[in-house]
């Protein structure tokens, strides 16, 4: 802490440096080598993270309360990593976003520390210069999105990561908001942690009284605000820790009683620590652009370090008060003073030299660029191997003391006492079974809407097919080609004329290099797709004449025959066609799998916390018991091939036995028909939307009966057309959820439907998604 002393000033001020798409089990065989697996026809997981048994937490948030990391918390993230670590061999530190220059870094500090063998790069998403350019032109989705693939990467080298939260406080952003929906993005559950000083306001000013202030209050406020923020973000809260707790009797207790009453579960609190506020001298002289007088060897500055500053002026007798006040044998003090004060700079060094007075960390003289005569004379009398390190600050008195007062202490990875008192202190003072066992808890693996566009276009890009887009000159589907092939999730055939395609790519600055552009009329393979037409379509009274005539002019007719054929893996259209002039040539050409005897469709909608699957909602209007089973049936296994862990949910306007009729006794016998045909997967029904999706309505609604769907649903199976597209709209509408669809499910080969109101987003997202579907039917 400052000490300001003598007659100009009583104030007092503290010095901180406290660390403070519809296919069986036989076609999905074999797809995704390594991210699933069948045992005896039983889907157990998809991606390493969703299936049959729910994932470990494969990682922790950390979250600091208040206004973000900083240097004062390292001991915090320190501590939590050295316990984690022995029961986590594949342990790794992750940062969202990172300070720009390197040295500065987080990552940079954690790798140095605990060796991680990771590159530098891959330890944080963006830095902070990326994260202010997105944020300040308003692309804060785009930064979740490259948050997310950067730590997805780092993950699937590690069994476990701590992900430290982030601050942009040169865009005035509020660190909970922005960190709740990093943690959210990430899905991970958060851990808090609140420094009591700053919570209070009190960061480096020196308090006597701790008493007089109600800072528990102003703490426990911190905490509850950026619990809030998390849980309205969907992100489980597992605890608060508190660091540098003031010394008030009953402190710990009462913080416990106000978190517990807030539903926040209190994991202890740290008490400040001399050792971990120490600044090291060698920071002094080069904020300070200070000289070090006499030849003091590097490796003494370097390791030199103080925990108290005393600022004298010109009072010797309070100088020798203050100096001896603190009884606390790791204080290592620093004494300020002006280079003109001899009397004080020459009993400053007797009392170092002194065995009655604590030896000094270091002695700072301002207001010159001259080292003072009674140095001169000490250096001559060779005193100077007896002499703490002396530097000359070129700034007057309280400017040095100033600039002092606001450095921090850092945790460097040649810190061997701190980081040893930083492990001691999170053993001693945090409830590191309770860290620990929360940790290694089975829960269920959030999905939302980045993670799961992010999933799959990695499985897109992975499996590279080629999609076939009729709608070769449409503007936004030009667009969107330019993004695909930019990514590199497929490969694409445009279809029309060659002329109009590039002059609308070169209109719309679009880069088509990597496509194929294919008239119909000049292609090749245009008598191959005459005779396969006519002989599908002849019973019907087509002749080769007519197919002749509606390949070359319908370009959907053209696109199904190179998907049915095997030129091209799957189809999207829709931009400017009906529904059924995209799927009417697809249930005449490549026809539905076997087994499913009707064509169906789902959207995901994806909502802030968890993508659901609707179905149908586009395709059939009222289907039949036997219908309905096959659609659900159909939906799971699509819901499945995209990472959604399928429970599925016959919906009704009743829930159980609640009621009966006709329309009920159609959901009921669905599920009996779905249950029997595939007893592998979880389906449950008649229900409704609420009990299907709210654990405690199901509860109270099922009357205690047990059901692995109700409650906790990802897949709904609506009765007819009407209330599947009603409520599909509606949710979209309403909540402003994505609804990537519809996605055709049951046939041999995928086709997919755009609306017409599509935007180049959505056209992306659904070639991405058929790409999908296209590479698990291989």
């Amino acid at each position: 802490m400052l000490r300001i002393l003598g007659r100009r000033s009583r104030s007092e001020h503290s010095f901180g440096a406290c660390l403070c798409c519809g296919y069986n089990a036989l076609q999905l065989r074999g797809i995704w080598s390594g991210c699933y697996l069948w045992e005896s026809s039983r889907l157990v997981g998809i991606f390493p993270h969703w299936g049959r048994r729910e994932a470990h937490t494969q990682g922790v948030y950390l979250h600091h309360t208040s206004g973000g990391p900083s240097s004062d918390s390292v001991s915090v993230t320190l501590g939590l990593l050295k316990t984690l670590q022995s029961f986590r061999p594949g342990l790794g530190f992750f940062c969202p976003i990172d300070k720009t220059p390197e040295d500065l870094r987080r990552s940079n500090i954690m790798k140095g520390i605990f060796k991680f063998e990771d590159d530098l790069q891959a330890m944080h998403g963006v830095t902070q210069a990326r994260a202010y350019e997105l944020t300040e032109s308003d692309r804060m989705d785009d930064l979740m999105e490259e948050i997310f693939r950067a730590c997805e990467a780092y993950k699937a080298r590690h069994d476990f990561i701590v992900v430290e939260g982030a601050s942009l406080k040169k865009t005035g952003d509020d660190a909970s908001l922005l960190n709740a929906r990093i943690a959210s993005t990430l899905g991970l559950p958060v851990l808090m942690v609140t420094n009591a000083r700053k919570a209070a306001g009190m960061a480096e000013k020196r308090i006597v009284r701790w008493e007089e202030f109600d800072w528990e209050r102003d703490l426990i406020h911190s905490a509850n605000m950026s619990s809030v923020v998390f849980r309205r973000n969907y992100v489980e809260v597992l605890g608060s820790i508190v660091h540098r707790l003031p010394p008030v009797k009953g402190a710990e207790d009462k913080i416990r009683k106000l978190l517990h009453e807030l539903r926040i579960r209190f994991l202890g609190a740290i008490p400040e620590d001399s050792v971990l506020q120490s600044v090291k001298v060698q920071e002094m002289v080069t904020v300070l652009g200070a000289t070090v007088l006499f030849e003091f060897p590097d490796a003494a500055i370097k390791s030199a370090e103080a925990n108290q500053f005393i600022l004298a002026t010109s009072m010797v007798s309070d100088f020798f008060t203050n100096f001896m006040s603190n009884e606390d044998a790791s204080t290592r003090t620093v004494v300020i003073c002006a280079k003109d004060c001899a009397e004080i700079l020459l009993n400053a060094i007797n009392s170092h030299q002194s065995k009655a007075f604590p030896r000094l960390a270091g002695i700072v003289l301002t207001g010159g660029t001259d080292p003072p005569v009674e140095a001169d004379l000490l250096m001559k009398g060779g005193a100077s191997e007896r002499l703490p390190p002396v530097i000359l600050s070129p700034e007057p008195l309280f400017e040095t003391a100033v600039t002092l007062a606001d450095l921090e202490g850092q945790i460097l990875p040649d810190s061997h006492e701190k980081i040893e008192r930083a492990e001691v202190l999170f053993n001693c003072y945090v409830e590191t079974d309770y860290v620990i066992e929360t940790l290694s808890q089975e829960r269920i693996a959030p999905m939302n809407p980045v993670q799961f566009q992010a999933s799959v276009f990695s499985r897109a890009k992975q499996l590279k097919q080629t999609i076939v887009l009729p709608e070769g000159d449409e503007p936004r589907t030009v667009q969107a080609a330019g993004i695909l092939l930019q990514k590199g999730l497929c490969h694409l055939i445009l279809l029309g004329e060659h002329e109009k395609i590039e002059e609308v790519a070169m209109k719309l600055q679009v880069d088509l290099g990597l496509a194929v552009i294919m008239s119909p009329s000049q292609s090749v393979n245009l008598e191959k797709y005459v005779h396969m037409l006519f002989e599908a379509r002849k019973h019907k009274g087509m002749t080769c004449r007519q197919a002749h005539e509606l390949l070359v002019h319908d370009m959907n007719y053209f696109g199904t025959c190179m998907v049915a054929s095997g030129d091209a893996d799957g189809m999207v259209s829709g931009a400017s066609h009906t529904t059924a002039d995209t799927i009417r040539p697809a249930l005449q050409l490549i026809k539905t799998a076997p087994g499913l005897p009707i064509a169906s469709s789902v959207f995901f909608m994806c909502l802030q916390d968890k993508v659901l699957v609707f179905g149908d909602c586009a395709i059939n209007a009222n289907p039949t018991s036997d219908e309905l089973a096959m659609i659900a049936i159909a939906s799971a296994d699509t819901a499945a091939s995209f990472g959604v862990q399928p429970r599925v949910a016959l919906l009704s306007y009743a829930t159980g036995d609640s009621n009966s009729g006709p329309l009920i006794q159609k959901v009921i016998d669905a599920v009996a028909i779905a249950t029997k045909r595939r007893p592998d997967l979880y389906i449950d029904g008649p229900l409704q939307y609420d009990a299907a999706v709210n654990p405690d309505v199901a509860k109270i609604k099922l009357k205690g009966k047990e059901s692995p769907v109700a409650g906790k649903a990802t897949v709904l199976i609506f009765p007819d057309l009407n209330s599947g597209n009603i409520v599909c709209k509606a949710v979209q509408q309403s909540t402003g959820a994505i609804a990537m669809g519809p996605v055709i499910q049951g046939l041999r080969k995928p086709v997919n439907d755009l609306s017409r109101g599509c935007t180049v987003n959505d056209i992306v997202a659904t070639v991405a998604i058929t790409a999908v579907q296209a590479g698990a039917y291989k």
